[in-house]
């Protein structure tokens, strides 16, 4: 009875040796494997390769299909093929690496049967205005179809003080109108995707997007305003910025002029 319990023994001592030993082994062939890639389901998206002008026809070296990740949501309306927007007009600029959707194209037998080129890319709820502009107030003609600029404003009155009788000057500058978008430059085009053409001269007119009021607006500053200037914002820049109104006495406030009377 003593010989058969210790050999009960080594045979659990073996069991667990054998137990440790595939263990260990098993842990080795795990950490050793490579980790299999999960495949990722892709669906296939249109989009802009090369930067597309606004009012242009789209050519067929200027987009091409990608594989695009179902993890990401597909862009609303995005096109499968590129022969669904090759020859199609693009109603404003497509930027390269961008998807195309329905809102951004339309054909040239829509856009010549129901509205004019220049309607067709007016945000709804908004107006297009055109606005005179020269050298020194288009930034120096550096404004393009696309940009978005603010409309810096000067006025110079004549005051007349209640008291004393006496009239004097007062000019003030500031900035009226932010993050507006330039819809052209210069004269709109005659044909549709056609682009316009200044004639080898300067840029003498602009056409805005604005709401009614801001175009009412508008249209008071040309008449009214001693002077006026866009200025052009960086590229994907929409901040709104509150600016205090310049005048003399501003100026020799802030930087020091000591005029006599104006104080500091």
């Amino acid at each position: 009875m003593k010989r058969s319990g210790g050999g009960g023994r080594i045979f659990v001592i073996l069991g667990l040796v054998l137990a440790v030993i595939s263990g260990v082994g098993v842990f080795f062939v795990l950490a050793t494997a490579e980790p299999q890639a999960v495949p990722v389901l892709t669906t296939q998206v249109v989009v802009s390769f090369q930067q597309i002008q606004g009012r242009s026809e789209i050519s067929p070296d200027q987009v091409g299909q990608v594989e695009w990740p179902q993890t990401v949501p597909t862009p609303i309306g995005a096109f499968a093929a590129p022969a669904d927007v090759v020859g199609k007009l693009a109603k404003y600029p497509i930027y390269p690496g961008q998807p195309i959707n329905s809102e951004m194209i339309i054909s040239k037998a829509d856009a010549e049967a129901k509205h004019s080129n220049a309607a067709l890319i007016i945000e709804k709820g908004q107006v297009a205005i055109a606005f005179p502009v020269s050298l020194d107030s288009s930034v120096a003609e550096a404004i393009q179809t696309g940009d978005r600029v603010d409309l810096i404003v000067t006025y110079n009155v004549q005051l007349q003080d209640r008291i004393s009788g006496q009239s004097g000057e007062y000019i003030v500058t500031q900035k009226t109108l932010e993050n507006v978008l330039i819809l052209q430059v210069g004269p709109w085009p005659r044909e549709i995707g056609e682009q316009s053409a200044q004639g080898g001269g300067s840029v003498n007119i602009a056409t805005v997007q604005l709401t009614e009021q801001d175009a009412l607006a508008l249209r008071h500053i040309q008449d009214t305003s001693s002077s006026y200037a866009f200025v052009l914002r960086a590229a994907n820049d929409d901040q709104i910025f509150t600016t205090e109104p310049v005048t003399l006495e501003y100026l020799n406030k802030r930087f020091n002029f000591n005029i006599p009377g104006l104080g500091q």
